[in-house]
């Protein structure tokens, strides 16, 4: 039997000696599933647990990780506890894995006459514990008996570290793929779609607007406050998912059905916006749904989710309410050849030059949320300047909002280790400072100080799903294969949201 196999079969019969932790603290209802191969998974662990000073030992089982045991940093002639940790990798499927941390304690007794004798510990206490630092270390008090392995050990899951690998692997900055750095789009051609690809709502437009009810079935709470003539308000998001551009569309029907004229901005290429202009004035039937969808930013290869179905809605639904009567219209200020700073700066200057011809009328955008951001710097490069940095310089009522959510999924890109550039199915774990619970309606909160980030408020938007490129033949994630166990996946999944990694 492997040396790995053993450590887990010990670990598994010593779980339950924790006193100090109750069993439902140390192990969750349900296991939290990453969108993300077990190679990447334990990867992003192993560079986790050496951030906090653990040096790995080697085991026979790629899937698992053991750390050596670590020395406690002070202790009274020896005593304390060191620890080490298990981490147990579960391939779910391709792209999908399960990881558990497992912590293991010991404690650790010096001034043992088996390691000194007497006179040593005499002459040691006497001569050299003030004179030679050395002496201090605590192996120097320990028996072989107590630092081996078979000592006595107390394991339990360690569900706070698991939360910061949930954070580091769910919840950084998505990847934009440019017109500059991927293949160019495939040439047009014909299309053959199925009925069911093609939304529906131009069917019902007339009767729509000939109906008395308000345009706007949901609200937002603590928009209506906010509202103002020559209003900018940024949204922050997480790309790819579908309540996002939903919550969007309902703060731009319920600005406009108050009299106030609306553009939304949106981060498609600014090279679309005559295509998105004849969009707006056709009726929205399937050819004209063709059509908008023929622009390269539909059909890049590698698609970010700045090109989901739910945008595709959310512009339909723009369309929409322009039937109707309401004053709303589209930007694109999206800029595909242009990286950095430079690219923020581009970005907004499609802006600025829109509220220079439109003063009075409410200015909405939606981005990507480190372009929201009204401060310079990001974690990967201090001098970056985002576009609402711009933005608020030219104008100091500007509102600047991140978005707030429960656990979920979304449509994503990512850089994995080797280079390559992957798009599909990603988890999404927010941060506490942005973390909600989920059912709740959505609503804005304002703070009494901007962030360090330099956000006003936040704008919740649910638990998150994923929304697929709009030219996918599917608004639905691909199955899970069938070679894995579905007891495995009720078990992991739970039974009431087998869409979404469960909450911790």
């Amino acid at each position: 039997m492997s040396r790995s196999l053993l450590l887990s079969l010990a670990l598994v019969s010593v779980l339950g000696c924790a006193r100090a932790v109750k069993p439902e603290d140390a192990t969750p209802r349900y296991e939290h599933i990453y969108y993300t191969p077990v190679e990447e998974a334990l990867a992003a662990t192993r560079t986790l647990m050496q951030e906090r000073g653990f040096a790995f030992e080697e085991t026979e089982d790629p899937n698992q990780l053991l750390t050596q045991w670590k020395q406690p940093v002070s202790g009274t002639r020896g005593n304390g506890f060191f620890e080490r940790y298990l981490v147990v990798g579960i391939r779910v499927a391709p792209r999908q894995s399960v990881v558990r941390i497992f912590r293991m304690r010991r404690a650790v007794t010096g001034n043992d006459v088996e390691v000194r004798s007497y006179m040593k510990k005499s002459v040691l206490e006497e001569k050299e514990w003030m004179s030679n630092p050395s002496t201090r270390n605590p192996q120097f008090f320990q028996t072989a008996g107590v630092s081996s392995l078979g000592g006595v050990a107390h394991g339990t899951r360690d569900l706070e570290l698991e939360k910061v690998l949930a954070l580091r692997l769910e919840s950084g900055a998505s990847v934009e793929t440019l017109s500059g750095n991927v293949r160019e789009a495939p040439p047009a051609r014909a299309l053959s779609r199925e009925p069911s690809f093609y939304l529906q709502r131009w069917k019902t437009d007339a009767a729509a607007t000939a109906s008395a009810e308000s345009p706007c079935p949901r609200q937002v709470q603590g928009l209506r406050e906010l509202l103002r003539p020559g209003l900018t308000l940024l949204v922050g998001e997480q790309l790819g998912t579908r309540e996002t551009p939903e919550v969007v569309g309902d703060m731009v029907c319920e600005a406009a059905a108050l009299g106030l004229p609306v553009a939304l901005g949106v981060s498609v290429s600014q090279v679309e916006q005559a295509r998105l202009d004849a969009y707006l004035a056709s009726p929205g039937a399937p050819a004209d749904q063709d059509e908008l969808l023929r622009g390269d930013f539909w059909r890049k290869p590698h698609q970010d989710g700045r090109s989901s179905r739910a945008m595709m809605e959310l512009v339909d639904r723009v369309r929409s309410l322009r039937a109707s009567g309401l004053p709303v219209s589209l930007v694109a200020f999206g800029v595909e050849t242009s990286t950095g700073s430079q690219r923020d700066m581009q970005m907004a200057d499609a802006l600025l030059v829109r509220r220079e011809k439109q003063r009075e009328e409410v200015l909405l955008v939606l981005a990507g949320n480190v372009h929201v951001q009204t401060r310079e710097g990001v974690s990967w490069d201090e001098h970056f300047i985002p576009m609402a940095w711009h933005l608020a310089k030219a104008d100091k009522n500007l509102v600047a909002l991140d978005l707030s959510y429960a656990p979920g999924s979304r449509w994503g890109c990512d850089l994995k280790r080797e280079g390559d550039l992957e798009c599909g199915i990603v988890g999404t774990t927010p941060h506490p400072r942005v973390s909600a619970p989920p059912g709740l309606n959505p609503n804005i909160r304002l703070f009494e100080k901007p962030t360090e980030e330099g956000f006003h408020g936040l704008l919740y938007v649910g638990a998150l799903s994923p929304s697929m490129p709009a030219v996918s033949q599917t608004e639905v994630e691909p199955p899970v294969p069938s070679s894995v166990p579905r007891k495995y996946i009720r078990q992991t999944q739970g039974l009431s949201q087998p869409q979404y990694p469960p909450i911790f």
